[in-house]
């Protein structure tokens, strides 16, 4: 499994390059509540808009379930599905895993990341810690450790509740923290998937939230989220010509896929490496 420490900020003395604004040009149009652009190399930012002002965050929470996953786990290790989740309301999307079924930690990783599942979610969480309150401890344990200072968790899908927030700010460093995985960067990027029981005989399709995973930018995923409270919300990683790559992270946007767009665009246009 992998071994991977947290993040550090002598990360950002080790960087080979940083953007350089190409001229003045006018601020890109957001109207999203909050929203932030960010060089993943260096941790600059290039666009902020309320960044670290604590809102809720949706499925992006899930982003925080399937790092503390990768961390500590093998994506061949089955798992046995204990609950039955037709009788669990709140969970949001899912991908339908029956009870009893046997499935490997990778495809419930794909369930949770590709389709936003929340029945992965849960099925992750209490294989991982035993209790979804004991995984939520050990949520809130690793945004101290990464020194999230506006993020709380109080589960582990993106269920609304008033202690359970983010900023724009921390959701950038927790998928920067993320993307070290090689298996993070993989499965977000998928656009449709086929997934099975360990048997071949339960068999779960489903397509990727995030719509830009095939547009004409180098969009290399990461996660979509929308909740009544959160609104339309969303983090992508995109990749510029030249090998560097940026993120973006919008909460509570009218246009989510639009705006991500545009300041993807509006980044490529005016900095350069």
């Amino acid at each position: 499994m992998p071994a991977t420490g947290p993040f550090e900020t002598d990360d950002l003395l080790t960087i080979e390059s940083i953007p350089q604004k190409n001229s003045e040009a006018v601020a890109p149009v957001v109207n999203a509540r909050a929203a932030l652009l960010m060089d993943l190399d260096s941790g600059i930012l290039l666009y902020e808009k309320n960044a670290r002002q604590t809102m809720p965050m949706a499925s992006l929470t899930k982003i925080m379930t399937a790092l503390i996953i990768l961390e500590n786990h093998d994506l061949d290790e089955v798992v046995t599905i204990e609950d039955n989740f037709n009788e669990m309301e709140e969970l949001g999307v899912r991908i339908w895993l029956n009870q009893y079924e046997k499935i490997t930690v990778n495809n419930l990783l794909t369930g949770l990341l590709v389709r936003s599942a929340g029945d992965a979610a849960i099925a992750l969480a209490t294989y991982h810690s035993g209790s979804v309150d004991a995984f939520v401890n050990e949520m809130n344990a690793r945004a101290q450790a990464l020194h999230l200072n506006q993020t709380h968790f109080t589960n582990p899908i993106g269920i609304d509740n008033p202690g359970h927030y983010s900023s724009a700010f921390d959701l950038a460093i927790l998928t920067k923290q993320a993307l070290r995985h090689p298996d993070f960067r993989r499965i977000v990027r998928i656009p449709r998937a086929t997934i099975t029981s360990t048997d071949g005989e339960i068999v779960h399709e489903f397509e990727s939230t995030n719509y830009l995973l095939e547009s004409y930018l180098d969009i290399r995923g990461v996660k979509t989220g929308t909740t009544d409270e959160a609104g339309q919300s969303l983090i992508n990683l995109a990749h510029h010509w030249s090998g560097k790559e940026v993120i973006v992270v919008l909460l509570d946007s009218p246009e989510r896929f639009q705006e991500s767009k545009r300041l993807i665009d509006w980044a490529f246009r005016n900095f350069s490496w």
